[in-house]
């Protein structure tokens, strides 16, 4: 055998050593695309069941109904999207669909004829895994309504709180199309490698067997977990460019399954490390996630946060100098922390103090905010506990609920042991929704400010003035000498608020109503006393308010 014999055999022989190496790699990073998928559809379920959990609190804390809070739920999950149209499906432990976006039709329903890759009934597998906690199962299901069912894996885990199997998947030979173009491409590249390799070996060692080198160095880079290094020869309008751009396809899959893998990472340490309310942004403020938490203290869900401009929580008590110092200190520091006015989703003024970083990449570049905050008031609380606190509200510098009832507790044992009464007299403003709206938030607080301000100046002087919450205020009485003693003070409260009041240019005109509760016989607790008050109110507001109603009495404008 002569040597261009030889040396073709050599080269042929590399060719297949490639090849095969070439392969297995494939192969393997088949397992990693796969892996990927599953591991996306873990966190996709994780995610789902963290947003269940907080619509379940929002249950809880007696924002709604359970029908109600499931509803939202299966709304928000119907619209859900992800990727290249994959979605959340929802099992009952019976098996049956709750939520199946993909195929509506079989919502209420519990078919029987799915199974799983070794012949099981579907639902009932999914639930079983699913009821152990969370799982991964592959079972085989139709791409579309009475189509061929195809292997699919899914991952799948229990909210036990309504006993609902939360699931998302994704189709297995999506990897194996996927792998079937690389094999193609890699064809594409060995046939015309053996005609020129026979044509001639020598061009072939030098314009080959580098470029060739090169790219199983990049393959094994891929594997070792080296992303940032560069695949080569991908401008090349040969074969072996369509070569380097597959290594480099396969290079940006891995890619993306390492940042998967980093996000899940970044949200577990956020989160499992800190009982705070955290808010994470991108560079620009817009919000990306917002912890349980924050949702908690500052009354809006997640959903409605995240895609937002974080400037959705201002409350307008901060001028221009203050932020601009704020993104002086983050550009240039990389931190900021104090306190910060911040507005509920109910508007009334939230109070918190705040910690903010800024996360860069490697080149200093920033990635994202990451904000950490506590609401002063219940912080304060809980290190000093309620009873040593002052507890007053920080809009109006008024008594808070706390106060009141405490107050109100004391009084009430005091009048059952003499028999002295003791009254509530709770104050709403009429439409302030619509003063807000009209005015912006910032001037319906310069409002309330004023009318805590005229109502101290109204009542008597021993008489304790609360702002329970929004535009509701409360006046508590005792050692009044009857009811034309409590409908004075209730009529002197009425008229002072008709005088104009004057917020910036504008003059606003206010109005309130007024309902009043006595004990002992409209209740012997604060609790009784203040739902007996508020009742009072409520005919009061449905006669067109501006007026006051003391239980049992008719109402007076």
């Amino acid at each position: 055998m002569g040597i261009r014999e030889k040396f073709v055999l050599a080269v042929m022989i590399g060719v297949a050593a490639f090849i095969a190496l070439f392969t297995l790699s494939l192969l393997e990073q088949r397992k990693v695309v796969l892996a990927a998928y599953e591991a996306r559809n873990a966190s996709v379920v994780d995610l789902t069941v963290s947003m269940l959990q907080q619509i379940d609190a929002r249950r809880l804390e007696g924002q709604m109904d359970l029908k109600a809070a499931q509803d939202q739920a299966k709304a928000t999950l119907r619209a859900l999207r992800y990727d290249n149209g994959d979605y959340i499906f929802v099992l009952g432990l019976d098996g049956g669909f709750i939520v199946n976006p993909g195929f509506p039709h079989l919502e209420g329903t519990v078919p029987r004829d799915l199974v799983d890759v070794e012949g099981r009934p579907l639902l009932s597998r999914l639930a079983d895994v699913a009821a152990q906690g969370v799982g991964t199962v592959r079972y085989r299901y139709p791409r579309v309504h009475g189509g061929e069912s195809v292997e699919k894996t899914s991952a799948v885990r229990l909210f036990a709180p309504w006993g609902w199997v939360v699931g998302s998947g994704a189709y297995v030979d999506d990897v194996q199309t996927m792998f079937a173009k690389r094999a193609r491409q890699f064809a594409m590249v060995v046939v015309p490698l053996g005609l020129v390799l026979i044509a001639g070996v020598f061009w072939l060692a030098r314009s080959v067997a580098v470029p060739l080198r090169d790219l199983v160095a990049g393959v094994h880079a891929i594997r070792r977990g080296d992303f940032d290094r560069d695949v080569s020869h991908t401008d090349r309008a040969d074969e072996l460019g369509q070569l380097a751009e597959a290594v480099e396809s396969l290079r940006q899959v891995a890619v993306m399954a390492d940042e998967v893998q980093r996000s899940r990472e970044l949200m577990a340490k956020v989160f499992d490390t800190s009982r705070e309310a955290v808010l994470i942004t991108d560079h620009s403020g817009r919000i990306v996630l917002a912890s349980a938490a924050l949702c908690t203290i500052s009354g809006y869900a997640a959903a409605d946060l995240v895609g937002q401009k974080a400037s959705i929580l201002k409350s307008g008590h901060h001028d221009d100098e203050f932020f601009a110092d704020m993104w002086s200190r983050l550009i240039n520091g990389g931190a900021w922390e104090g306190e910060v006015w911040n507005r509920r989703a109910n508007g009334e003024v939230l109070v918190v103090y705040e910690r903010i970083s800024a996360i860069r990449d490697d080149s200093g570049r920033i990635l994202n905010f990451v904000a950490i905050m506590h609401d002063v008031v219940e912080h304060s609380r809980n290190q000093r506990g309620a009873r040593f606190l002052p507890m007053h509200d920080p809009l109006t510098n008024l008594a808070d609920h706390d106060l009141l009832a405490e107050q109100a507790s004391r009084m009430l044992a005091k009048a059952s042991r003499t028999g002295r009464p003791v009254a509530l007299l709770v104050v709403d403003v009429d439409d302030f929704a619509q003063v807000n709206a009209a005015h912006g938030m910032v001037a319906g607080d310069e409002i309330l400010r004023f009318i805590a301000l005229r109502l101290m100046k109204v009542v008597r002087g021993a008489d304790m003035v609360a702002r329970l919450g929004g535009d509701d205020y409360a006046v508590l009485m005792e050692d009044y000498s009857g009811v034309a003693e409590i409908r004075a003070v209730a009529t002197r409260i009425i008229e002072a608020m008709h005088a104009a009041l004057s917020v910036g240019d504008s003059k606003i005109g206010i109005s309130v109503s007024v309902g009043i509760a006595q004990a002992p016989q409209d209740g012997r607790g604060f609790t009784q006393l203040l739902k007996a008050a508020r009742a009072a109110q409520g005919l009061v507001k449905a006669g067109g308010g501006n007026g006051f109603h003391l239980t049992g009495q008719d109402v007076a404008a």
